[in-house]
């Protein structure tokens, strides 16, 4: 009997034609653009004919001077975050056709700028709705195949030097498969993915990643023998040290989102920053919700002021490592998000804190010959200025990424 292993492998190699002998994209220091300003429902979407009428919505609010800046500042590329929800719940027709076609608009403005770009295929944890992250890597799986598939022959005429497709951001699942011995499903279902993209589109950098979210473990879980292409790019996320850089962050679980005033590095963390932060933090859960778990803040509180400095670069050397031992060159592995939260409901912290964790991430990223890509260009993490017309940063965010405008 023929093993899964050999199948997987058989359909990998089958998609393979034209990728397998191309090198990917050389990407060094980048940005991850905007992903909606409507959060709708895909049925609220759906129902309102403004909604979709732009696709992506944030088309409506950046302009050709916006992506020049980035390209003058020193970017090489944009990581633009598209969510496919919409076009999977559409299904084959018109509607999906027009949503992609928005995709490839929104490509065109950063190459129009002289910028490389990936097109990040990137769903957001909607429950049990059709496109939401969750059924994507659920019972819509096979239907994401084939439009994965539709996505990769609409892009495969794009200048194959400067565009990457990657085919599904932080799968939100198998963390089981990845750190605790359980048959492991999304290697598999990438090789599909895989197969379907380099089939339609066969001279396209694809990106690939490990599951449970995109960390670099999960990277490390993957054979990638499994997937015999020489062009493609092998990303992981790092957000270490958590705490520093959700705290306050409405889309995480309590006490977190309501933990805040913790410098960044945790080094900083003296007794007495270790008081004032359980106190503010327990005032504001307590003030949200009517109570507070104390004990459980300060636990938090403290395992972040033990957290050693290193932390934050561990996972850049896990990823590397892995690379090593796979042959595989560091130049095709993508820290494809890192980011802090350092504005909060018009709360900002200290800018230096920012830099600083900016800063780290970068020069571990670069003494390891790994590209990057910051999160996000704009918002309550992102690298702009607040209120610069052109989405400009500053000189001192410039140097904390090493980007020749801070000069």
């Amino acid at each position: 009997m023929v093993s899964h292993r050999i199948l997987a492998l058989a359909t990998a190699l089958a998609g393979t034609t034209g990728g397998a002998e191309a090198e990917p994209l050389h990407l060094q220091r980048g940005v991850n653009g905007d992903l909606w300003n409507n959060w709708g429902s895909i049925a609220e979407l759906q129902a309102d004919p403004e909604a979709l009428a732009v696709f992506p919505d944030w088309r409506r609010t950046v302009t050709p001077q916006m992506f020049a800046a980035l390209a003058e500042e020193g970017f090489d590329f944009i990581r633009l975050p598209l969510d496919p929800g919409p076009a999977l719940a559409y299904g084959p027709g018109p509607d999906q056709d027009r949503l992609i076609d928005g995709m490839r608009a929104a490509a065109n403005l950063g190459l129009a700028a002289g910028l490389k770009v990936i097109i990040d295929l990137h769903p957001i944890s909607r429950g049990e709705d059709i496109g939401g992250a969750e059924s994507i890597v659920g019972d819509q799986f096979p239907a994401y195949v084939t439009l994965v598939g539709h996505i990769a022959a609409r892009m495969s005429d794009l200048p194959a030097d400067r565009v990457a497709l990657e085919l599904l951001n932080e799968p939100v699942f198998d963390c089981e498969g990845v750190f605790a011995g359980a048959p492991p499903k999304w290697p598999d279902m990438q090789a599909r993915l895989h197969a379907a993209a380099r089939k339609a589109a066969p001279d396209l950098t694809l990106i690939l990643t490990g599951a449970c979210w995109g960390q670099p473990e999960a990277l490390v879980s993957l054979d990638p023998a499994r997937i015999p292409d020489d062009n493609v790019l092998w990303t992981f996320h790092s957000y270490t040290p958590f705490a520093y850089t959700h705290q306050g962050a409405i889309w995480v679980d309590p006490p977190l989102r309501y933990l805040g005033d913790l410098p960044y590095p945790p080094s900083l963390m003296t007794p007495e920053v270790i008081a004032k932060a359980t106190a503010a933090s327990v005032a504001r859960m307590a003030a949200a919700e009517g109570t507070a778990d104390a004990d459980l803040i300060a636990r938090w509180v403290q395992d972040y002021a033990d957290t050693p400095d290193s932390a934050t670069t561990e996972e850049i050397a896990t990823a590397a490592a892995w690379a090593d031992a796979h042959g595989i060159p560091r130049s095709h592995l993508l820290l494809g998000e890192f980011g802090a939260l350092h504005a909060i409901d018009g709360v900002n912290q200290p800018m230096e804190w920012y830099h600083a964790f900016l800063s780290d991430k970068v020069k571990a990223a670069e003494a390891a010959g790994i590209g990057w890509a910051v999160l996000s260009w704009d918002g309550g993490m992102g690298v702009a200025m607040p209120g610069d017309p052109d989405r400009r940063l500053s000189p001192d965010t410039c140097r904390a990424l090493g980007l020749p405008c801070g000069n």
